[in-house]
Order: structure tokens, then C-alpha cells, then sequence
């Protein structure tokens, strides 16, 4: 049995089932358990998730949990999270104790491969697996942090935890308590409060685990270094896990991401089919970011698209097709 744990609210429920149908097809083999962990979803909301898990041989648990004892964790006015990016700090109470570990996905992530191989890692003596961050070299994180240049910066988006270690190491308590301590440096929410408590004790995974938006810049605009150029050229030819970590959401018809065909796809076999997309941006903001995008056709302007200019069809296709042989 996997046991994934994905943490969601009724406004995440469409990208938590695009994720869980795409899981269930690149892993017809695996029986899993999904723990959906929430401050609360409506009946609606669970059944929707229940019909479209992806596979006959999934479950689901659902754990509703008290947003109080994260209440003093940071979130911003216009960031693109909820309290619920602080959920997996609670893990070692919320789940049962003969649950040793778990796999936690973000729900902006689409599967494209077999999560097995994954699944069975070793974790002994560790805390937890996770792939470089796409700013992990960049020192600005790392003095922020203060962490050494040798840390590197690891997402939390795809993260094998080992729930044992984190119970006996309190993970839970430290991890809440430093990020609502330190409003001012933690900036990316659960994701600098896990890079730091757990520093010195999680190992890298491959970033076919967790191809994060950025790394389909070319090389020279990375803040990795080289050392990992070999990993993601494998992750760009053979991805896994897809992670859609910019602001616009391959959900929102301003998303530009190469790959968001792939996201398209999946979510064109639940039963969101034929759904149209909405706006990231709303009014006044969705005119300038329209207007902007138009006036750069002619170079008036900068556009927001990093990806202008160069071409990712042969990526984007390969991509697709694996998508679609899973299905």
C-alpha cells in the first residue's frame, strides 16, 4: 500500500482530482491510500474527490483538523495560499502511528510515470526526501535562511517523509513554531520552515521527481548549479512528477507553462471535461496583464512570458504523448 497524503480546500478540489486521476492511471499496478487532509470540505467537495481518483484500486480517508494551531503562520495578503500550505506540519498527530511514512504531493502536480521506485526509497536515519528547489544555489534563500551553501534549497512540493523520524524528532512543534516566529524571513511559507528544521537530515531525489516550472528555462537563466545539470537534462527527457509552481496555474487561461497540455489532457478525463478555464487575474489587473502581453508583440513592452521566443514543441509533444499512453 502507498499512502499519499495531499492536503486541499474547496477551492483546490478540481486540482487535487486532476492530480489524483493522473496518479491512478501512471500507477495501475499500485494499490493507494489517500489521506486528504483539510480544515474542512464540503460533501460535494469529498464525493467529487471520491469519483474521480483515478483508479479502482485507491481509497480515501479524509482528516479534518483545527487551523488554529497554524493560525499564527504566515500568509500574506494576495499570495496565492491558503493555511492549508502549513497542514503537512501536522502529519505526525493527524495520521495513525502504524503509518510510517508517507509520500505528500502539492496538488499543482500532475504524474506522467510510475511512483513506485519512489515509494520504495530507503529512509533510514533520515527525515525525508525531496528535489532541489529551482532556486536552490540561488544565495539569496540561503542567506535569508541562514544556511550554508552546502544545504542547498530543497522544494516541499514532492516530499517521502519519514514519519517515525519526525515524531521522535518533534517536527511538528519546531516547524510551527519557527514559522510563526519568523513572519519577516520565511517567505516561502512551509517549504523555508522544513529547509530549516530539517536541515542536515533530508537527501536529494532526482528532479524527475519534481520538474518545477523553472528548470524549462535554458540553462543559463538556472540558479542550480552544475552539479545538477546532468539530473535535469534526464528529468527533461523523462519526467515524472510535473510541478506547476508559478503564479498562473496551468487552470488559469493566462498560464503559459510549456507543458500545460499535459495538465489539459488529464484534466479533460475528469469529470471537469469541457469546463472553461478561468482568469488568474481579475478586473483592472486582468486589462494591464492583457494589454501588457499585446503591446510586446509589437516590443512596446517587456512580457511577463519567460518562455517567449523559445521553442518547446518537441518537449511539449513528448510530454503529451506520455500523457496521453497512460490513458
Amino acid at each position: 500500500m502507498v499512502d499519499i497524503v495531499l492536503c486541499t480546500d474547496d477551492n483546490y478540489v478540481m486540482p487535487t482530482a486532476v492530480l489524483m486521476t493522473s496518479i491512478g492511471h501512471a500507477n495501475k499496478t499500485l494499490d493507494i491510500h489517500y489521506h486528504i487532509v483539510t480544515a474542512g470540505l464540503s460533501k460535494d467537495s469529498q464525493e467529487a474527490l471520491i469519483r474521480n481518483k483515478g483508479s479502482d484500486r485507491s481509497n480515501i480517508t479524509f482528516y479534518t483538523i483545527d487551523e488554529s494551531f497554524v493560525q499564527n503562520c504566515p500568509v500574506r495578503p494576495g499570495e496565492h495560499i491558503s493555511l492549508a500550505a502549513y497542514f503537512r506540519l501536522m502529519l505526525p498527530s493527524i495520521l495513525p502511528k502504524h503509518i510510517t511514512k508517507v509520500l505528500y504531493f502539492d496538488g499543482d502536480i500532475i504524474c506522467v510515470d510510475s511512483i513506485e521506485e519512489l515509494w520504495n526509497m530507503p529512509l533510514e536515519g533520515i527525515s525525508a526526501m525531496a528535489a532541489p528547489d529551482m532556486r536552490c544555489n540561488d544565495i539569496r534563500n540561503l542567506n535569508r535562511l541562514s544556511l550554508d551553501y552546502a544545504d542547498e534549497y530543497l522544494n516541499s512540493g514532492v516530499m517521502l517523509i519519514n514519519l517515525d523520524w519526525w515524531r521522535q524528532n518533534d517536527v511538528q512543534n519546531k516547524s510551527v513554531q519557527f514559522a510563526s516566529e519568523n513572519h519577516d524571513i520565511c517567505l516561502f511559507h512551509d517549504q523555508d520552515t522544513l529547509n530549516v528544521v530539517l536541515r542536515g537530515s533530508m537527501r536529494q531525489l532526482s528532479i524527475r521527481y519534481n520538474l518545477q516550472e523553472h528548470f524549462l528555462e535554458p540553462f543559463e537563466n538556472q540558479f542550480i548549479s552544475k552539479s545538477h545539470f546532468d539530473d535535469l537534462q534526464t528529468a527533461l527527457k523523462d519526467p515524472c512528477l510535473i510541478h506547476y509552481t508559478g503564479f498562473r496555474k496551468p487552470w488559469h487561461r493566462e498560464c503559459v507553462n510549456p507543458l500545460k497540455s499535459a495538465w489539459l489532457f488529464v484534466y479533460n478525463q475528469t469529470e471537469w471535461k469541457g469546463r472553461k478555464l478561468g482568469f488568474r487575474h481579475k478586473g483592472f489587473r486582468l486589462f494591464k496583464y492583457r494589454l501588457r502581453e499585446f503591446l510586446s508583440n509589437f516590443h512596446l513592452t517587456k512580457s511577463k512570458n519567460i518562455y517567449k521566443g523559445i521553442d518547446f514543441s518537441r518537449l511539449e509533444q513528448c510530454v503529451l504523448d506520455k500523457v496521453k499512453a497512460l490513458f
